[in-house]
């Protein structure tokens, strides 16, 4: 109820602790409040860090609405509404992007997980998505939303076994290019620490010109703690390989 208010009003929800009956497990009150409320505690960064902290879009706003139930749960009423908001509110036209309102369906999922599986690229298959409901406003969920998805679902089908999946790639990779060569690095507990792959073109791009002229290691994959080391290099010409061909020699390591 609340939320469908917000959406025709122009703001999002933020959910807000719930208070139980004492040793039940009975709701006794629940709150909800605009998302804008309160205000973020910031922490100092050193000078480095500065560039890359998040804006802050909350005003201490106190737009909210509370609810309290009997022990039965069977009777609910409202006991606090504040309707005023500090801010501008999200206009007609940009309504369908408040983050609380945004929801991908079954069958939406289902479609996504279909289309991109054979091939269709996320922003495609959003777009198409779009075309069916007269609008990317009707769609329910904005594009990030879709890539996020179609991510979560492609980290789930590997992740049970991502070494694994791993070695058969670059098995496959080698079968399909005699030139192709990898290793891959295991601990004591046969647990992958580091591999490096390098495809046919790259070995006699390196045998023609042979100049690596960078070894970047300023990248890092937070997952698994592992360094992305690209080796960046130039043509006779001067000029930077293209990136099909970069993305073929990189090494990961601890």
């Amino acid at each position: 109820m609340y939320c469908d208010y917000a959406h025709k009003t122009g703001f999002s929800v933020r959910k807000q602790n719930i208070v139980y009956w004492a040793h039940t497990r009975f709701i006794k009150g629940r709150g909800y409040s605009c998302a804008k409320a309160g205000l973020k505690v910031s922490k100092p960064l050193r000078d480095e860090q500065q560039k890359y902290r998040k804006l802050d879009t909350r005003t201490d706003c106190l737009a909210c609405i509370y609810f309290n139930a009997d022990k039965e749960g069977k009777n609910w009423e409202v006991t606090k509404f504040v309707e005023e908001h500090n801010h501008s509110l999200a206009s007609e036209n940009d309504r369908h992007l408040l983050r609380s309102h945004r929801s991908i369906s079954t069958v939406q999922a289902s479609l996504l997980k279909n289309m991109t599986g054979v091939g269709i690229r996320t922003t495609d298959a959003y777009n198409f998505l779009a075309d069916e409901v007269g609008g990317v406003e009707n769609v329910g969920f904005c594009k990030s939303d879709a890539y996020n998805f179609v991510q979560r679902e492609r980290r789930a089908l590997i992740d049970s076994g991502d070494a694994s999946s791993l070695s058969k790639v670059l098995q496959d990779r080698q079968s399909e290019d005699n030139m192709f060569s990898y290793d891959i690095l295991t601990d004591e507990m046969n647990r992958l620490i580091g591999f490096l792959w390098i495809d046919g073109h790259s070995k006699i791009d390196y045998d023609c010109f042979g100049d690596v002229i960078v070894f970047d290691t300023t990248y890092r994959l937070n997952k698994y703690n592992l360094t992305c080391a690209p080796f960046i290099a130039v043509n006779h010409q001067g000029e930077e390989e293209n990136c099909q061909n970069i993305s073929n020699k990189s090494i990961y390591s601890p």
